[in-house]
């Protein structure tokens, strides 16, 4: 058994930096109780760790796109190499989302995409179904062909190609307020999925009866749903219900892009223990700008702004989840552990996985990510293993 001391550090976890070592294992890639006897001692230098990054909606990454598909062998390789590129970002468990499909893709791509260890690679938690049940007036960018609105609960499962699929799933958003959905929303949490609501009409009301059937999470708040209104706040006005236990845990992209930063604000503030920095991240992160083709039209790729060509309309992000928590940080004028809490404490808790990830503690999974005091990654650890290491990159890139 392989124990690794990391000293000289201050761990950030639950809202607070403390001066404190941390044991792990490199066998059981987990974290343990402080030892006597240790293989290795890692001295930090003063840099922080906090637990690797979660983000629950990622569409694609370093040009492969969760959604497309060709063949097994090319999907399974491009998979695998873009997952082992976004693990050096800080990201350590995602939900892989596929936008609005056919029955036929889901059937081909969720098995890829189904919850997994890994400690090579960015380990998904299972995947996120943005759709196809959604409204057509907020459905975005997604194809109108695809949208569905089943009507029983043999067709809602047909939607993805079958029961059998649901097995590879962790999320599913939908519209509450299309007919008859909300009967099937325990069909989804009955399946161990989280039921969020997005891409919606949604008023309070409807949003609220989602809520009291099983609905745990928003998707991209403020984005693709209605727009508070003083007299009817619709699916944002969750986060004020003064039944604390209620209120849904909601995604945020915090890229400077979908939202301005001053609602970015005032979001946050309403509810900050339900907060989750998402990423929504299409295949052009980290790809040069210009024109791309997307399903049988065009994104145009200008810095951190996707935008279908032609319209007005945001296609994803491009931006990378530590850039999306430093933003946090410096908008909403908090402190470092208080931003981190957003990409680790929060999204475990909204997948239920905060019962082995998400956190520091003893016997939980030691996916790490080291920081500095601006939260700029430094060193990345996958279950015990080193991923990243930014030194290291600097030299590689000099010999």
């Amino acid at each position: 058994m392989a124990i690794i001391r990391f000293t000289n550090c201050k761990l950030c976890d639950e809202g607070q930096l403390i001066d404190h070592d941390l044991y792990i294992c490199t066998r059981s890639g987990q974290i343990v109780e402080p030892r006597l006897s240790i293989d290795r001692v890692v001295d930090l230098h003063g840099l922080i760790i906090a637990p690797g990054f979660i983000d629950l909606q990622i569409n694609g990454c370093f040009g492969f796109d969760f959604s497309h598909y060709s063949t097994d062998e090319n999907y399974e390789a491009g998979y695998d190499k873009c997952l082992k590129r976004l693990v050096k970002t800080g990201t350590t468990s995602l939900c892989p989302t596929m936008i609005t499909s056919t029955a036929q893709n889901y059937s081909r791509i969720l098995p890829f995409l189904g919850k997994e260890k890994r400690s090579d690679r960015t380990e998904s938690l299972g995947a996120h179904c943005e759709g196809p049940i959604i409204s057509k007036k907020k459905k975005g960018c997604h194809d109108v062909r695809n949208l569905k609105r089943p009507s029983s609960k043999e067709e809602f499962y047909q939607v993805y190609g079958g029961q059998k699929t649901f097995q590879y799933m962790k999320i599913i958003t939908a519209a509450p307020e299309l007919e008859g959905f909300l009967e099937l929303i325990p069909e989804i949490t009955g399946n161990n999925v989280v039921y969020s609501i997005g891409h919606t009409m949604a008023t309070f009301e409807q949003s609220l009866a989602a809520v009291k059937n099983g609905a745990t999470m928003i998707t991209h708040m403020f984005n693709a749903m209605p727009q508070p209104h003083h007299r009817n706040p619709g699916p944002i006005g969750l986060e004020g219900l003064e039944d604390e236990g209620m209120c849904p845990y909601f995604g945020l992209i915090s890229d400077g892009i979908h939202i301005h930063p001053t609602y970015i604000n005032i979001i946050y503030n309403s509810n900050k223990e339900r907060c989750c920095l998402v990423t929504d991240a299409m295949n052009l992160i980290g790809l040069p700008d210009g024109e791309y083709p997307w399903e049988e039209r065009f994104v145009v790729k200008k810095g951190r702004s996707l935008i279908l060509k032609g319209t007005d309309t945001i296609a994803g992000s491009a931006t990378e989840q530590a850039q999306c928590m430093r933003n946090l940080k410096k908008w909403c004028d908090i402190g470092l552990a208080e931003a981190v809490k957003c990409v680790t404490n929060h999204p475990a808790k909204c997948a239920h996985v905060d019962d082995h990830k998400g956190f520091l503690r003893v016997n939980y999974d030691a996916d790490l990510c080291v920081i500095d005091k601006d939260g700029n990654v430094k060193q990345v650890y996958k279950l015990g293993k080193k991923v990243y290491d930014e030194r290291e990159d600097i030299l590689r890139g000099h010999l």
